[in-house]
């Protein structure tokens, strides 16, 4: 038995903010609520944005993006209160 045989993976929500409108720009941006979670029950979650290089975002993107964060924010924290045990171990 391994330390990952004690470990479970939580992918949780996710929010995709629009930014292949011009042709030039590689990719929409991605706000996720990711995680583990151990044996003991204790789990430990995060955030990630997954965007190009360095995005320069228009007002409207970035207000989007804002509302994105405080969303994934607020699963994760709501996930962490409302169940002891996110996930199963098999």
């Amino acid at each position: 038995m391994t330390d990952w045989d004690n470990i479970g993976v939580f992918d949780g929500p996710e929010w995709r903010i629009k930014y292949t409108a011009d042709p030039g720009r590689r990719a929409d941006i991605v706000v996720s609520v990711v995680g583990l979670q151990y044996a003991d029950g204790h789990a430990e979650l995060e955030i990630i944005i997954d965007c190009p290089d360095t995005p320069i975002i228009t007002p409207a993107q970035a207000r989007k993006l804002g509302r994105a964060l405080i969303a994934a924010a607020d699963s994760a924290e709501g996930a962490l209160r409302a169940t002891p045990a996110l996930l199963s171990f098999g």
